[in-house]
């Protein structure tokens, strides 16, 4: 396994909590020493990076789950192809937050920034799921009894806390909204054009500006090629995929198939 090499090509995504580094050490004793290995939870840029890493190496095999069915942060386990996965009920639970939620809504930010304060890594916490007077939380199972007795109040709310078997967890719903244009070719700045109703020159001014992603990555060259099923990501404007490339117009232009996050 070249980890020099991955480190080169990867810069971009070694962040300063040392996840990124950490990470490729796992995925690298997985290789050589043949000992499965457990990550932490990932961000959905680590997750698909990391995915695309595991796959070059062909005696490890990748599997991921975050707790929550379509959970974008995730735990990843390395692990050789003659022994089995480590099971992730050893590794992820599940808690919920009970509240009365009469007088006081708890939004996302809340949870997470109770968890922050208490001293746990964003590392450590996966998928936030809020509900009507109940929220979810995914973390790392070394963490269950902290968490269950260090909580009573987030906010003016007080809450009570335990963990949630999987058949009590909430759905995860991710919603699409689709929509069908034409563009000149399946260049970068086309499709962001498109996608985001602006003029080409918007749209460059975007990409050159380093705001907008290709499957988690910065790309700043307009006139990429798309290919089906890249993702791309706006800094503030939102994410979209590229859902299907539907032919041509008597014009010659191409008809494209953009799928949006709700958002």
């Amino acid at each position: 396994m070249n980890k020099l090499g991955i480190l080169n090509h990867y810069k971009d995504f070694i962040d300063s909590e040392g996840v990124f580094l950490k990470t490729l050490d796992q995925l690298s004793d997985a290789a050589t020493y043949f000992e499965p290995q457990m990550t932490d939870f990932l961000s959905p840029d680590l997750s698909f990076i990391f995915d695309c890493i595991a796959k070059e190496e062909r005696q490890v095999i990748i599997e991921k789950n975050g707790g929550f069915k379509n959970a974008e942060r995730v735990k990843l386990c390395f692990y050789p192809s003659f022994l089995d996965v480590l099971p992730f009920e050893d590794h992820i639970s599940v808690i919920q937050i009970d509240y009365n939620d009469k007088f006081n809504k708890l939004e996302h930010k809340d949870a997470l920034g109770a968890l922050m304060a208490m001293g746990i890594q964003r590392k450590k916490i996966g998928d936030i799921i809020v509900s009507e007077g109940a929220i979810q939380v995914a973390i790392d199972s070394s963490l269950e009894s902290y968490f269950l007795n260090s909580i009573e109040k987030i906010g003016r709310a007080g809450v009570k806390m335990k963990v949630v078997s999987t058949d009590s967890l909430f759905d995860k719903q991710i919603e699409y909204r689709k929509a069908v244009g034409t563009v000149k070719s399946i260049r970068l700045d086309s499709i962001v054009a498109m996608g985001l109703n602006l003029s080409r020159s918007e749209a460059q001014k975007l990409i050159g500006s380093e705001l907008v992603k290709v499957n988690h990555r910065v790309q700043i060259n307009t006139s990429f090629e798309l290919k089906v099923g890249d993702l791309i990501s706006v800094r503030k404007h939102g994410r979209f995929i590229v859902e299907s490339i539907l032919g041509q117009t008597k014009k010659d232009r191409i008809r494209v198939e953009l799928s949006f996050y709700s958002r």
